[in-house]
């Protein structure tokens, strides 16, 4: 039997896997850029923002198994460990929407809407994991 604590644990873990995906594929969506090279314009990528989405893309990627795996008869038996591992891919989320807010993560469009979600995103899944990892410790 699921309790309460896993059902939002799923749902802001696919949240947090959506804000990731969106927020990847802007990021790699930017990071083609036309350069003129000796009056010849050459289209290469910059490796910088490509990193930071596929990051951001794999991160989204952890989350839907882990979302998936924490509602499974597995997971119902580690709810301590899908609880800490919430608590760590929460205070990722955290950490990168305080990126892109600041600039640090060079994302142009959707920059504070994505910023902002993942901050909210981020501290609910910190929330929640702490619930998750109490209510283990209490049975």
């Amino acid at each position: 039997m699921m309790n309460r604590t896993t059902i939002v644990g799923l749902f802001l873990g696919f949240a947090g896997a959506a804000l990731d995906f969106s927020s990847g594929y802007s990021l790699i969506s930017q990071s083609t850029m036309t350069v003129d090279k000796m009056g010849v314009m050459m289209t290469e990528h910059n490796s910088t923002v490509l990193g930071w989405g596929a990051g951001i893309s794999i991160l989204g990627v952890a989350l839907v198994i882990t979302a998936i795996a924490s509602v499974t008869k597995f997971g119902s038996a580690r709810m301590g460990l899908f609880g800490a591992l919430m608590i760590v891919f929460g205070a990722i989320m955290f950490a990168i929407g305080g990126s892109m807010y600041s600039g640090i993560v060079p994302l142009m469009s959707y920059s504070i809407l994505s910023s902002v979600g993942m901050f909210i995103v981020g501290a609910l899944m910190i929330v929640n994991g702490l619930l998750m990892t109490r209510n283990h410790s209490m049975m």
